[in-house]
């Protein structure tokens, strides 16, 4: 069995983490409900805004290779990180550009979303899993597995955190991520896209 190896990325891999991720969310719930029939554009923009320079620096972004290729992504933020996003700041050119290239309907959907998961935030510090990803040809080879093991391994071992939190928008993942431990917290609705909120608290 080949060795899953993660480690963390930065810049120079943006175009494999766009790769990965435009492969994994291409008929996601909230990808359509964002974009619509116009996914394959916009969906480019977002994940080149997801791996601008600023973006990188805030979050932590996992990688997973296998045989020394790239099949599997996460972006995550820490604990330290968190009141850095519920801090009102500057817009930059970068941002600007892609409010105009994607519109103002599937920005105001994008930020009814953060609105959201904001409110559905676990009180207590912790690691979020903002988007897992692993490429559809290497799925259930326990590249998400290996993922998720490392992110639970560093909360337990951050002083402060107290667990690891995430959102999906389909039940399928919700079965998938109980068995890694995660409980239901919450749901919402936004139109017709069903939100699961899920926190798994340390184990030690």
């Amino acid at each position: 069995m080949s060795t899953i190896e993660i480690t963390r990325l930065n810049t120079k891999d943006t175009e494999n983490i766009i790769d990965i991720f435009f492969n994994t969310f291409e008929n996601y719930p909230l990808m359509q409900y964002f974009f619509g029939n116009a996914y394959k554009q916009s969906m480019k923009h977002l994940l080149k805004s997801m791996c601008d320079q600023e973006s990188i620096v805030d979050n932590l972004v996992l990688g997973a290779f296998l045989e020394g290729e790239l099949q599997g992504v996460a972006f995550i933020t820490p604990p330290e990180k968190q009141n850095n996003h519920d801090v009102e700041s500057k817009t930059t050119s970068s941002e600007e550009e892609f409010a105009t290239a994607i519109g103002e309907k599937a920005l105001m959907r994008i930020e009814a979303y953060s609105n959201l998961k904001k409110a559905n935030k676990p009180p207590s510090p912790h690691f979020y899993i903002n988007a897992l990803g692993v490429h559809p040809q290497s799925q259930g080879k326990g590249i998400g597995g290996a993922i998720l093991s490392q992110v639970h391994q560093m909360s337990e071992q951050h002083s402060d955190s107290h667990g690891v939190a995430l959102d999906t928008q389909t039940k399928e993942n919700v079965g998938y991520y109980q068995r890694f431990g995660y409980d239901v917290s919450n749901t919402a609705e936004l139109e017709n896209v069903k939100n699961w909120f899920m926190f798994r608290v340390n184990k030690n």
